[in-house]
């Protein structure tokens, strides 16, 4: 085989890639667009409280879809002690033991962003010094990257979705965060219509 047909081989090939990975992140975007679909109708027309955390729930699974990480969890911040409450988790992580444990208060990466407001990406969770390593201890997980966006609702920040370990020793990207950041703006608009029902208020 000649020079130029291994050559034309070797472009088929590179292009047969680029087309698997643009229609991989088509579809992860498909998925994005739908889940923030939902969100919006669910802030135009309030659900009850167990659809309105079921919604949460495949909002979390979407996002992990879309960005490509193996775990993450919604952390909803209770006002009177100001640790965030670990509420729906999906991953490789025991569920069971990580459900409703309770981070103190401003620590970890989650309670960094809690506290100051604003997204935040770890590509190398270990060597952070808000790494709070105490539950990858308690479950035998280790924790290498970590994408984080608060969820404010009303004004106040209601919580934290914590996204890690993105797949294929990939590193989290702006473009993941961006995502991330508009799907928390939704889950807090939803989280202040759960907590305005519950207070009774109008």
């Amino acid at each position: 085989m000649s020079d130029s047909q291994d050559k034309v081989r070797d472009e088929i090939a590179q292009l047969e890639s680029e087309n698997a990975s643009l229609r991989a992140e088509i579809r992860s975007l498909r998925t994005f667009i739908d889940s923030m679909q939902n969100l919006m109708e669910a802030v135009e027309q309030p659900l009850p409280e167990a659809e309105l955390m079921e919604l949460l729930s495949d909002v979390l699974g979407n996002a992990l879809h879309t960005i490509n990480a193996s775990d993450g969890s919604l952390l909803v911040l209770d006002e009177d002690t100001n640790e965030l409450v670990f509420v729906i988790t999906h991953g490789e992580a025991a569920k069971e033991q990580l459900a409703w444990q309770r981070l103190p208060p401003d620590e970890g990466i989650a309670g960094w962003v809690a506290k100051h407001r604003r997204a935040t990406i770890v590509n190398d969770a270990q060597a952070d010094d808000r790494f709070y390593p105490a539950l990858d201890r308690e479950l035998g997980f280790r924790t290498d990257s970590v994408l984080a966006a608060p969820i404010i609702g009303g004004g106040r920040v209601l919580g934290v979705i914590e996204v890690l370990n993105k797949k294929d020793d990939k590193l989290f990207t702006v473009g993941d965060q961006t995502l991330l950041t508009l799907m928390c703006r939704f889950a807090g608009e939803l989280l202040f219509t759960v907590l305005q029902q519950s207070q009774g208020e109008k």
